[in-house]
């Protein structure tokens, strides 16, 4: 393969990883200058698990905030000192808010942070059921 042409494709990656970022701020509806973290919502019968992508984030640098059927995570990447002859993480702060399609138990996030990957687990709330009277 010809220089040119591997210059040509590692383009091409950086546009489409450009692509997808935008992408994703428009589907979050998140602010512009933010970072937007890729997020997964796997609908488990009686609870939701939510796989966030947010490798270089620390526990102590995240924040959750449960309310009704939406979920606020927030959290900020540092930057690592030195000098980059190449950056192409973002850093900064981030905040995604996720409306779920049903109410979730208050206070019932469980959260673990292993490479790079927050996984919460959200109890789904039991719906009430309404008898009609006759």
């Amino acid at each position: 393969m010809t220089i040119e042409r591997f210059d040509a494709i590692e383009r091409l990656q950086t546009i489409r990883q450009q692509l997808d970022e935008l992408s994703r701020r428009f589907a979050s509806q998140e602010a512009l200058g933010e970072w937007v973290p890729a997020v997964d919502v796997l609908d488990e019968g009686t609870q939701y698990r939510i796989l966030v992508d947010v490798p270089g984030v620390k526990n102590e640098d995240l924040e959750l905030l449960e309310e009704g059927q939406t979920i606020t995570l927030a959290g900020v990447r540092h930057s690592r000192v030195g000098s980059y002859a190449r950056q192409e993480r973002s850093t900064g702060t981030f905040r995604r808010t996720l409306t779920l399609p049903e109410a979730i138990v208050p206070n019932s996030a469980q959260a673990s942070l292993k490479g790079g990957v927050l996984e919460l687990v959200v109890q789904k709330a039991r719906k009430t059921s309404r008898k009609s009277k006759k």
